[in-house]
């Protein structure tokens, strides 16, 4: 009792650091909020004596949040790796599915409420195993995808370590639980399962405290934005170049050779039409170290991923092209270095809130 109790509270700092008012990317905080919530519910339905001597109400509650965990789980790992995590129907729809059939499979087990609760290895029960399993192998995957191209450092560090050590764990564990259920297991195990939980919760905190929660989250400066057209109107008075123009960086040195050698690459040689291009093999085409790269990239042109930096040069030639040639706009996507126009058509809409062909027709609307 004395550990659960640990453990909890050090949850519920989490929960309270990360719904505190005011801070950036606050969808992304309310999912690591829920995440830390449903950890400290799931603390505490591992104790039956307190789960059965609370309130139903609030019983309901604490189940509905413990049983939808692995959810929460791949819910925060897409808002703490994704700059534009939002809590979007699909997303919302996903993690209400897995309330409901976790809850259908284990409300029955109070036997105040049913009184021939479900036997041991039920569809539901069944079911739900399954779904935890999907719902921590996509978090995994969502933590692992992007890994390369992220670009924040302290980001870098939560991924790698705190959040693939927790996404690892709740994957033995998940495995473990399942294995076991309804099965005597003694004291032990559970004592060293919610000591695990509590070094890993633990293990965050250090890293927010010796970095800080905006650094962890990957929050940018203001003017480190995603490129916004307001109106095509505007888009016309100010034709986008065809490369950003960064701030003039304060560097020396090497650092200053190899900066020049990126910006030279990107806006002259343009390197972006390349399709598939990576980081690494950015790097090998300059002869510049991956981690000196990724410095530059982070720390003097303002960008939190490598995918983003790639997506406004080639966007940037796009929108140009678009409102000055007569050439297919499959033809402009090819040659500004997407490989279909689907992943084009995303990122346009997305940096624009246009569609190419809606950009293309209003400049000419405007040019007349």
């Amino acid at each position: 009792m004395f550990l659960r109790g640990a453990v909890a509270a050090l949850l519920l700092f989490h929960v309270v650091q990360m719904a505190l008012p005011g801070g950036a990317r606050p969808a992304a905080r309310a999912a690591l909020a829920l995440f830390a919530s449903a950890l400290l519910a799931y603390v505490l339905c591992q104790q039956a004596d307190v789960l059965l001597s609370t309130p139903r109400p609030l019983t309901l509650a604490l189940m509905a949040l413990c049983v939808s965990a692995t959810a929460w789980m791949w819910a925060a790992a897409r808002a703490l790796f994704n700059d534009g995590f939002s809590f979007s129907v699909p997303v919302s729809a996903s993690v209400l599915a897995m309330v409901v059939l976790g809850l259908a499979a284990n409300v029955p087990r109070l036997p105040e409420w049913l009184p021939e609760p479900v036997g041991p290895g039920s569809l539901l029960e069944c079911l739900h195993g399954a779904a935890m399993l999907g719902f921590t192998a996509v978090a995994l995957w969502e933590i692992a995808r992007g890994w390369r191209d992220d670009l924040v450092g302290p980001r870098r560090a939560a991924r790698r370590w705190v959040a693939m050590g927790v996404g690892l764990y709740a994957a033995v564990a998940v495995v473990v639980e399942l294995a076991l259920r309804d099965r005597p297991i003694g004291r032990l195990l559970p004592a060293l399962h919610i000591a695990c939980i509590g070094g890993l919760a633990l293990g965050l905190a250090v890293l927010v405290a010796r970095r800080s929660l905006n650094d962890v989250l990957g929050v940018a400066p203001a003017s480190d934005a995603p490129v916004r057209m307001p109106d095509a109107a505007a888009a016309v008075a100010q034709p986008a170049p065809v490369s950003p123009a960064p701030a003039a960086p304060r560097v020396d040195g090497r650092d200053a050779r190899a900066l020049e050698r990126l910006l030279h690459a990107m806006t002259h040689e343009r390197l972006y039409r390349r399709d598939g291009l990576t980081l690494a093999a950015l790097a090998q085409t300059l002869d510049i170290g991956e981690a000196l790269l990724r410095s530059q990239i982070n720390q003097q042109l303002g960008y939190r991923n490598f995918n983003d930096f790639l997506h406004d040069h080639r966007l940037q030639e796009a929108m140009a092209r678009l409102a000055s040639e007569e050439l297919p706009i499959l033809s402009i996507a090819l040659e500004c270095g997407y490989g279909s126009i689907g992943p084009f058509n995303r990122a346009f809409k997305q940096r624009t809130g246009m569609t190419p062909s809606e950009y293309r027709g209003a400049t000419r609307l405007a040019k007349t």
